[in-house]
Parts: structure tokens; C-alpha cells; sequence
């Protein structure tokens, strides 16, 4: 139980309240306030840092206590949550990088991403749109090889667009990617365009191309192999000199060098173990390969916000404009939902947030913002679905679901010793 892991003398909160209070004391004779460190244990550690003493950016006690209890605790795995607003942004910290590696994690940790990703590969497709390269209505067999069978409904053709907002029909994942053909196991990670070109030739759609949202990883892959084959490039590569380069997300990866993996690369926990990171295959690295920072994120959901102006402002308008309903409606606040080129947009018709949730087996991660309200937040965890609902943590994060209707603290209250 966490009251054992580091009651002594003081609690948690007289603790925390100490150190707060010494902080402010600083602030007031120095006008900054740059990072708290507290370490309880060698279980864990904790941590907080902002770029402006005037950002006004907290994490309840409930939520802390949930973080603590429920990840850090009980799965041993860690989390960083990111806020930005007008004032400038600030990072919490929690838990160590892995077991044997026990040095807390900060806003310079890489964590995989997974789907998050998705949203580079929309944001570089409407780049490439507002260059003129390709077009939102271009059916997918005008870039793919001209032996490669595409199917389509009644005459109604892929589109690029379609592949963009999950509504090409294609399934979650090409049905031979798996190895051993066990599906939902492991994932061939030499998987081939041939391979993939033959899973696609063997799908029969059952309905029309942009009629309907069904989730597709293998769509999102295929896009962004697509916009690899139009410009000649990598599509790591690609996303870099398009987005990463742009933003100065100098730390936003695939590819990781052994020092990274060493020093800065967490290990990922499923069902309360250490695992291993599953490798996406190249040809649908679109889908959810990349690794980044809550430092890089800020300054993705910042250009997103329009706190950043650069040349990829136009495409992120382009991207964030709703494209197709998603009905029913998964979120806890029963909000009307919609996607956009790769975001889930969610409003009460008084504001709107966009999100994306990130989740791979032994890691799980959140982005979302509100423009109208010019804030964000990024989750980064490695952890998985047992151990917190992301989207729910993001929710309450960005004030959009009260904690106790969360499902959160039920959580808490069923964590294990």
C-alpha cells in the first residue's frame, strides 16, 4: 500500500506542502520558478517543472493519488503529464525508468507513442495537400503499383481522404501480418509491401469507401506508405523534415540509438510485468511507431494551439476540420463525437477538444486540447489498459470530466498491494 511505501515522520501532503511553501518563499525573491524535485523512495519518484512562474497548472490530490496507487505502485511503471496554456507549460513526473534502471523519468523521457503517431501522418498528408503533391480525393491506386489490385464498392473507389479519417472499410489490420498467422499475437516485424499488397488485393469491402468510421490501423499505415512512395522518402524521414524539423521536436523518433535506449527509453509494463516493446513493421510505421517526449508533445499541441506560427499552420487547419460523424459516442461526458484528417472531435456544441489516444502492449499515452479554452495536455505512460483509461485521465485532466465520474477512482479503490 503507498502510505507504507513512505510514511515516517511527515506525510505525503505535510511533505508536499513543505516543499511548496519553501518554492514559494524562492519565487517571490527570485520571479522564477523552475523545477521541484522530491524523491519518496526507491520505488518511485515525483516531480514538477513549469517554463513561467505564472502558469496557473495543477494536479489534484485525487488524480496524484490515483497516478501513485494505480500506476507507479501497483504496476511499476511510470507516467509524465504535460500542461500548456498561454502562460507556458509545466510537467509532472512520476516512477523510475524500469527496475533495474531505477532513475525517474522527466519531460526528456522518451515513451512510445503508439497511435498518436496517426497524427503525423494526417498533419504530413495535409501538408502535402496544401503543396499541391496529392489531393484529399485521389483514390490510393493512383501511388500504388499497378499489379497491386485495389478494392473498391460498386465503383466506388479508396480515397486518400478515406484512409485519413477511418473510413476506407479496410480492417483494423491486414489479416497476414501476424506471425504464425495467430491473429492478435505478435506482429511480423519484417512484414513486406508485398505482403501487404497482397492483403489488401484479398479484401472484399461491404460497404461504400467514406460511408462509415471503423478504425483502421492498416488504413493509417497504408497512407503513410503512400506519402513515402510520392515524395521518394523514408517515412520516418519524411515526417521529420515535414513536422519534427518545423516544430524543433528534435527528440521525436522511431528509430532509437543504443544510448537512447539506454538512458532515456523506459521499459514497458502489461498486466503489472515488464515486457518488451512490440516492433511495428516499416510499411505501416504510419500507424504507431514513433517514440517522443512530453517536452517535443507541448510544442506539437502548442502549434496545434496556435501558440506556435510556422508554415505548417494552414495544413493544421486543414486537419483539424471534421470530415465524418462517429456514432454512438464512446466518451464518458456523452459529448457528440467526429473525426477529423487522423483527430477524434469532441463538443457539446459550446467548445471543441481534440484527442488522440495512443496505445501499444506495455505502453499507453493521451494528447488533447481545446482551442477555444487555449489548452492541452499530454499523457505519456508506460503502462497499459489495465492499469488507467487514458482517455478518461486526459478528460478529467483538461476539466472536461469531473474525477468522480471518471471510473478512475474505482480503480484506486480495487488497486492491489
Amino acid at each position: 500500500m503507498i502510505g507504507r511505501e513512505f510514511l515516517a515522520r511527515l506525510t505525503y501532503g505535510h511533505r508536499l506542502a513543505t516543499v511548496l511553501s519553501i518554492c514559494l518563499v524562492l519565487l517571490l525573491f527570485t520571479g522564477s520558478f523552475t523545477a521541484i524535485s522530491i524523491r519518496f523512495s526507491t520505488a518511485f519518484a515525483y516531480s514538477a517543472s513549469t517554463t513561467n512562474s505564472l502558469i496557473n497548472k495543477e494536479i489534484s490530490p485525487q488524480v496524484k493519488s490515483f497516478i501513485l496507487n494505480q500506476i507507479v505502485n501497483k504496476s511499476k511503471a511510470a507516467i509524465v503529464a504535460g500542461f500548456v496554456d498561454p502562460n507556458g507549460t509545466r510537467i509532472f513526473s512520476f516512477g523510475n525508468m524500469s527496475k533495474a534502471h531505477n532513475v525517474p523519468v522527466n519531460e526528456n523521457t522518451l515513451f512510445d507513442i503508439g497511435s498518436i503517431t496517426k497524427t503525423f501522418t494526417t498533419l504530413l498528408f495535409a501538408d502535402m495537400v496544401e503543396q499541391g503533391l496529392v489531393n484529399l480525393t485521389d483514390p490510393i491506386e493512383k501511388y500504388l503499383p499497378a499489379n497491386v489490385k485495389v478494392p473498391e464498392f460498386k465503383g466506388h473507389k479508396i480515397t486518400l481522404a478515406d484512409l485519413a479519417t477511418h473510413t476506407s472499410g479496410l480492417p483494423d489490420l491486414p489479416s497476414n501480418i501476424w506471425v504464425k498467422n495467430k491473429v492478435g499475437g505478435v506482429m511480423n516485424s519484417n512484414y513486406t509491401a508485398n505482403q501487404m499488397y497482397t492483403a489488401l488485393s484479398n479484401i472484399i469491402l461491404t460497404r461504400e469507401p467514406g460511408s462509415k468510421f471503423p478504425y483502421s490501423d492498416f488504413g493509417m499505415g497504408l497512407l503513410g506508405y503512400i506519402l513515402s512512395l510520392k515524395a521518394g522518402v523514408p517515412y520516418e524521414q519524411l515526417v521529420k523534415d515535414r513536422i519534427l524539423n518545423v516544430l524543433g521536436m528534435n527528440d521525436t523518433t522511431i528509430t532509437l540509438s543504443q544510448n537512447d535506449i539506454k538512458n532515456r527509453f523506459p521499459v514497458g509494463h502489461y498486466n503489472g510485468k515488464e515486457i518488451n516493446t512490440p516492433i511495428i513493421p516499416v510499411v505501416i510505421e504510419g500507424a504507431g511507431a514513433f517514440r517522443s517526449t512530453a517536452s517535443d508533445l507541448l510544442k506539437y499541441v502548442s502549434a496545434n494551439l496556435g501558440f506556435l506560427h510556422t508554415k505548417l499552420d494552414s495544413a493544421i487547419q486543414l486537419q483539424h476540420l471534421i470530415r465524418h460523424p462517429i456514432y454512438p459516442p464512446t466518451n464518458p461526458m456523452n459529448y457528440s463525437e467526429y473525426v477529423a484528417l487522423g483527430w477524434r472531435v469532441l463538443t457539446n456544441f459550446g467548445t471543441e477538444t481534440l484527442t488522440h489516444e495512443g496505445a501499444i502492449n506495455g505502453w499507453e499515452s493521451f494528447v488533447g486540447f481545446t482551442p477555444t479554452k487555449q489548452d492541452g495536455v499530454v499523457l505519456l505512460c508506460s503502462c497499459d489498459q489495465r492499469d488507467v483509461n487514458m482517455n478518461s485521465l486526459g478528460f478529467v485532466l483538461l476539466h472536461l470530466l469531473p474525477f468522480e465520474n471518471s471510473g478512475l477512482g474505482f480503480q484506486n479503490s480495487t488497486k492491489t498491494s
